[in-house]
């Protein structure tokens, strides 16, 4: 499958039970589509604050000598 004209890869993963209800909570309370997008918006919003991408930005370069 694809989204946003990127192909999607399928991974697993195991939560706590206590995750899981969670995650249902937000999709009853209409935060998220479903619990496969709020996984996905949880992973984007953690790449977005944290990832590689940020660090190579943040970094500063060195100038040459």
């Amino acid at each position: 499958p694809k989204r946003d004209g990127e192909k999607m890869v399928l991974i697993s993963v195991h939560l706590s039970p206590k995750m899981l209800q969670q995650i249902e909570e937000l999709v009853r309370r209409d935060l998220s589509s479903s619990q496969r997008e709020a996984i996905r918006s949880a992973i984007r919003e953690l790449l977005l604050n944290h990832g590689a991408d940020r660090e190579r930005r943040e970094k500063p370069r060195k100038e040459p000598e």
